[in-house]
């Protein structure tokens, strides 16, 4: 049934809820190495990492790097309200790209020193 509904809409995680409450995060590469007959409970990852809506996307980053996750589901007062997937984060980037901030609200950059050169082994 889960991969159904991953090929059916063409997405990659799905979050597990239990009575209004995430219990699981299973992603379509978490299916790729068990049984059709295995359990989305025993495929799943849990705990599941979340995110509240007030965060920052700078936050969500750095949750899913830190944690090596592709995704992160969005839980306001216990309720699910959204997921934020690293191609969200990626199209955000991308359309800073074409739509930079004003030189006055990035400050960290402009009072950056000179390039470090990297270290190569």
């Amino acid at each position: 049934m889960a991969k159904e509904l991953f090929r059916r809409y063409d997405i990659r995680h799905l979050v597990v809820v239990d009575k209004k409450d995430v219990v699981g995060l299973l992603a379509d590469r978490d299916l790729m190495d068990v049984d059709s007959d295995t359990s989305v409970q025993r495929a799943m990852a849990h705990p599941v990492v979340t995110i509240t809506p007030d965060e920052t996307v700078r936050k969500a980053a750095a949750l899913m790097t830190g944690h090596v996750i592709g995704s992160l589901p969005v839980v306001d007062d216990g309720k699910l309200v959204g997921i934020v997937t690293t191609f969200d984060l990626v199209a955000l980037l991308a359309k800073g790209a074409t739509h930079p901030a004003p030189a006055g609200v990035r400050p960290v950059l402009a009072k950056r020193g000179p390039r470090k050169k990297p270290v190569i082994f």
